[in-house]
């Protein structure tokens, strides 16, 4: 049910030297040469969880995990839902439509783009359990609800998500609590990406509010893996809220680019964190989420690829981070850091002349 990714689990432990990609590897290399190191590690990540996936469940205890009183349904035979193995589904559906070819994966890729196709027309006649208004108990978690209504880009069910907007959020605000409390503005992030399908200038106003609460947030929480989550999930809605200024024919009052500014300026703060540069989930998608910032130059960013590239371990998967003792998430991690080096790839290297 929360498909983004903080380090709720260790992953197999990994081997830095000895990366399948750092042979290749140099302190710079040329576009054209990386991007083929990049082309060669995905394909080789992509292998690893394909060895892990039997057609409905991953070899990682994280993935494995149910919730306590789930019971999501599959609407095609042959198909077990859950929400983790749901997680999985959706960032392979996120790596398909960056356009990363599947290699040994095309099973893998097949069964989630037809089940997410499935649930998505399932799922509109649902509600959504952990909203506060009207909340439906047998309905599903707001967060999966959304992100499959943005990955399909469903209108129907955005407007299930809409309905559920009480003011200025969702969620209760002791939704979560304590070390898991940054997880409500992820969700709600999600959320408010959603109404976009449906209003604009709805969805426009919750993702600055989001912007907002964030920046509360940031000034009193010390976990610098939440203050990266946080950042996070604000970034991407405010890269959706971007995308849809550039289509407006009038200038909004204030762009995505100036909110953007002091959550890239923590975001670079928190690269240089070790607790981030340790946690190789979160340094994926720290550094996934800053790629489309024209502002920051490629020296500020290839240092981080090049590092994740050297985390690869010999079968080709990732562990969540430099401390695993353990293979539980190695199976998400590995699909994060794939999604990140083709957004590289495709955004950044490119642009250089990569291939």
């Amino acid at each position: 049910m929360e498909v983004d990714l903080s380090p709720r689990a260790s992953g197999g432990r990994l081997w830095p030297a000895c990366g399948v990609a750092l042979a290749l590897l140099g302190c710079a290399k040329p576009p054209l040469e990386l991007a083929q190191t990049i082309s060669s590690a995905i394909a080789h990540g992509l292998a690893c969880v394909a060895r892990a996936y039997d057609g409905n469940a991953f070899d990682d205890d994280y993935l494995r995990f149910v919730y306590p009183g789930e019971s999501l349904q599959s609407p095609l035979p042959g198909y077990q839902v859950t929400y983790r193995v749901l997680d999985a589904y959706f960032i392979v559906l996120m790596i398909r439509q960056s356009g990363i070819q599947p290699g040994d994966g095309r099973r893998l890729f097949d069964r989630a783009e037809a089940l997410t196709a499935a649930l998505a027309r399932d799922w509109r006649s649902r509600g959504i359990y952990n909203q506060r208004k009207r909340p439906d108990p047998l309905g599903i978690a707001l967060d999966s609800y959304a992100i499959l209504a943005i990955l399909r880009q469903d209108a129907e069910m955005a407007q299930v998500v809409e309905a559920g907007l009480d003011g200025n959020g969702w969620l209760a605000p002791d939704f979560y609590t304590g070390v898991e409390s940054f997880r409500r503005l992820a969700d709600e992030s999600w959320a408010s990406r959603a109404l976009f399908l449906v209003d604009r200038e709805e969805g426009t106003r919750m993702v600055r509010s989001l912007c907002d609460e964030t920046m509360q947030a940031l000034a009193f929480e010390k976990d610098p893996l939440a203050q990266a989550n946080l950042v996070i999930h604000a970034l991407l809605a405010l890269q959706t809220l971007s995308e849809q200024e550039g289509a407006r024919a009038a200038p909004p009052r204030a762009p995505a680019e100036a909110l953007g500014v002091p959550l890239r300026e923590q975001a670079l703060v928190l690269l240089q964190n070790p607790s981030i540069q340790n946690d190789t989930l979160t340094l994926a998608n720290l550094v996934g989420v800053l790629l489309p910032d024209a502002s920051l130059p490629d020296e500020a960013l290839s240092p981080h690829i090049r590092e994740l590239l050297r985390r690869q371990d010999e079968a080709g998967c990732w562990a969540v981070s430099l401390d695993s003792n353990d293979s539980s998430g190695r199976i998400f991690a590995t699909l994060r850091v794939i999604l990140t080096l083709g957004d590289y790839d495709r955004v950044r290297l490119k642009a250089l002349g990569g291939a």
